[in-house]
């Protein structure tokens, strides 16, 4: 893998990880939330950082993944599309 690859790879995996943390922080102040006005404005917000999830999880991932993915990092990002499609269904789409 050449250093141009290597870097790539590290950026995609640092929007990744940003991503990810907007949304477990917005899951977190949704649970918290006192009133019902605030807890509809973060579900709202959770659906729109978890869309950007799913968006940054899919172009992030490798074009020819076959099978069971075997590296930690392919495990994080397809858990991470899973989280993210949960996350759409419940609180995404259809509501707001």
């Amino acid at each position: 893998m050449s250093r141009g690859d290597i870097r790539r790879v590290r950026e995609a995996n640092l929007r990744l990880g940003a991503a990810l943390a907007e949304v477990e922080g917005r899951y977190a102040a949704l649970l918290r939330a006192g009133t019902s006005a605030r807890r509809w404005e973060l579900q709202a917000e959770l659906a729109r950082a978890a869309a950007r999830l799913a968006t940054v999880a899919s172009a992030s991932a490798p074009a020819l993944a076959l099978g069971v993915p075997r590296s930690r990092r392919a495990r994080r990002r397809v858990l991470a599309q899973r989280g993210a499609a949960w996350i759409i269904a419940r609180y995404g789409r259809g509501r707001g």
